[in-house]
């Protein structure tokens, strides 16, 4: 009898204890696939050539979707020495999504993105479409000595997909 009760007790506590898990979130950023509102700009601009350097990058756009998922969300960073046109791998600030503090991303059209908290904390993932209606006739700008710079209304949209966590 005395076992039961102490594991009736422990169950009890750990019950009481337990932290419910939240659920994953998915929100849009920069509108959908079939009307993004995104812009983005690269400084210099990125070019067919491997930068020398890294590129200042700052991509913003409306949160749209479930809880948590309105005001403007920005990111502030690089595209890392040797980005080109065809790929490049990006990093820096998130601002505007609570839980997300860093990005980390690789790719050329489709754009996916790691999303880190404060901790370091891989939180999430961000998957931007930067082949747009808009893009296109800006795509022979990386053969410029200028390069693509961005700036325009309609580059890129995204979904977010933020982890549940345990707590």
């Amino acid at each position: 009898m005395r076992i039961k009760l102490a594991i009736a007790a422990a169950a009890s506590a750990t019950a009481l204890s337990a932290v419910p898990a939240q659920a994953a979130q998915t929100c849009t950023w920069a509108g959908t696939h079939v009307n993004p509102t995104g812009v983005f700009w690269v400084t210099p601009g990125v070019t067919m050539t491997p930068s020398p350097g890294p590129l200042k990058f700052r991509a913003v756009g409306q949160l749209g979707g479930g809880p948590g998922c309105h005001g403007k969300m920005t990111f502030v960073g690089q595209l890392d020495a040797g980005a080109t046109c065809p790929f490049s791998t990006f990093r820096g600030r998130v601002y505007g999504l609570p839980g997300v503090r860093r990005f980390l991303g690789h790719g050329s059209g489709m754009v996916p993105s790691r999303l880190f908290d404060r901790k370091g904390r891989f939180v999430g993932v961000e998957n931007a479409d930067i082949m747009t209606q808009s893009n296109l006739p800006h795509t022979t700008d990386c053969n410029t000595p200028q390069g693509f710079t961005g700036g325009w209304p309609g580059m890129f949209s995204s979904v977010v997909e933020l982890f549940g966590s345990g707590g």
